[in-house]
């Protein structure tokens, strides 16, 4: 129990951070029925930092000046927003924020395609893990969302009316326009945020279902709110147990978690306001068994495997292949089955096909192939590099330290140089230290060289400093210090 809490409290109050503000736009949303504007703004917000890459700002070094540009490109996104929603609409205002979405997405593609790690930097950007999330960013990200909160609860009347009931606040003389800007302005810096925190989808579910939840069972707002909130904070509970004792990712589990609540949900709304509850009841009762009974009878639609594992290894399809993995990660007892034709894949197989087998060698300590894994050690594509590493890290091999040592010397991504160097101090060899110390002697990114900085202070911690923010010349005094010391010290220190 001491372990679950260590590890899921922040996430756990993370989710309620989110809850908290979502549950409130979520009911305006609905009542816009503008469901999809934060997959829009979040997809904007993207754009923006993708901007400030091809503006040559780093996404690591620079975290501010590129929240600026995403944070730019959603206040352009809030006022397309408002300008576009009329009140007699010959296009829907989804329709709107759905083009808008696509041409962002397709712009995003476009832009990544001219950066040298854009894709994977702007992916983590919008995926985010709310299982890593700390108490720094749950408390700076708590006391962003009180001060948008409290800008809502000050004009709540103005918000509510241009949602709720935007004739008449127009009649009225309210100016719809500024006000629908300014919804979305606040809109933006609370997506924003939430997106890199917990990702598009989780963001979204946390933004609609618990809203719509409470938009079936109240009328007032004061309601809608406080049934969205519980229904946030049960399902955020249920999610990050889920999560943590059956060890799936939290993301999709509390998503899923709320699917599964809207479809009761429903369900009890259907059953409680129907005007005959036995013959509602009755019909829920068929509907469940008619679901299990297709879903059941699915299973003898499953494809029959005449031919055998190594056959499907070596002459299928991509998609064969990958499911022939698949399967002897399943049933290890099959694993001699494709044995014999393991070291041709490995050297010859597509990259997928090539990692799904690295990922299958590492999770079954197959070390009879240990010499064929530390030849993808020097693989050209670095996403094989990096998944040969992962493997050889599992083998957890002494055999491994020069095949690192070497391809430590010729890597040209830095960031994975300090993991090859992780790697051989890992393995109890002294010799990664010097890789560290070079990565952070000349490292061009500032993160590969905080990252070396962080690894070398996790084994020998040395009584020196280190400012990975400096450029190589203004530390250049620091690293000779710290080489000097491990020259004097490397005899009597014991990596940890």
């Amino acid at each position: 129990m001491a372990d679950f809490l260590r590890s899921m409290t922040w996430p756990f109050l993370a989710c309620l951070v989110l809850t908290g503000i979502h549950v409130y736009l979520g009911i305006h949303v609905i009542a816009r029925k503008v469901i999809f504007v934060d997959l829009a703004l979040a997809t904007i917000a993207a754009l923006g930092a993708v901007w400030a890459a091809l503006l040559g700002w780093d996404l690591h070094e620079d975290p501010w000046a590129v929240k600026g540009f995403s944070l730019g490109f959603t206040f352009l996104g809030a006022a397309v927003f408002s300008l576009t929603r009329m009140r007699h609409e010959r296009v829907p205002h989804e329709a709107v924020i759905g083009i808008t979405y696509a041409v962002a997405l397709a712009a995003i593609i476009l832009g990544t395609a001219k950066l040298p790690h854009g894709a994977e930097e702007v992916r983590d950007l919008q995926a985010g893990s709310i299982l890593w999330v700390d108490g720094r960013t749950v408390g700076f990200t708590a006391l962003l969302y009180a001060g948008i909160g409290a800008f809502h609860w000050v004009f709540r009347r103005r918000f509510l009316a241009i949602s709720l009931t935007p004739e008449k606040a127009e009649r009225e003389g309210l100016r719809v326009r500024l006000w629908d800007f300014l919804f979305y302005v606040s809109f933006g810096f609370v997506v924003t945020s939430s997106v890199s925190i917990a990702g598009v989808l989780l963001v979204f579910s946390y933004l609609v279902i618990p809203s719509a939840v409470a938009v079936l069972f109240a009328e007032s707002v004061a309601a809608r709110l406080a049934i969205g909130w519980a229904v946030g904070t049960l399902v955020s509970a249920a999610g990050v147990s889920i999560s943590y004792f059956q060890d799936l990712p939290s993301g999709p589990v509390i998503v899923v978690t709320f699917g599964a609540f809207l479809v009761f949900a429903g369900l009890a709304h259907f059953l409680v306001h129907a005007s005959d509850r036995g013959q509602a009841a009755l019909r829920m009762v068929l509907g469940a068994l008619a679901f299990t009974l297709v879903l059941g009878g699915s299973t003898w639609l499953r494809k029959r495997e005449d031919a055998s594992l190594a056959h499907l290894l070596e002459a299928g399809t991509k998609a064969e292949r990958i499911q022939v993995l698949a399967e002897v990660a399943r049933a290890p007892a099959r694993w001699e089955e494709i044995r014999a034709l393991c070291p041709t894949l490995l050297g010859t197989g597509e990259i997928e096909v090539r990692l799904n087998l690295l990922d299958l060698i590492g999770a079954l300590h197959r070390s009879e192939l240990l010499d064929n894994v530390h030849a993808l050690l020097s693989d050209p594509d670095d996403t094989l590099r990096d998944r040969a590493l992962a493997c050889v890290r599992a083998l957890d091999s002494p055999a491994s330290i020069e095949p690192l040592l070497r391809a430590a010397a010729r890597e040209p991504d830095e960031y994975l140089r300090v993991e090859l160097a992780e790697a051989v101090i890992e393995l109890g060899d002294e010799r990664g230290i010097p890789i560290l110390l070079g990565v952070m002697e000349s490292g061009a990114v500032r993160q590969a060289r905080k990252d070396a900085w962080e690894h070398l202070n996790a084994h020998v911690v040395p009584p020196l400093e280190f400012h990975p923010d400096f450029a190589s010349a203004e530390h250049e005094a620091e690293i000779r210090a710290l080489r000097a010391w491990w020259e004097a010290n490397r005899a009597r220190v014991k990596l940890r």
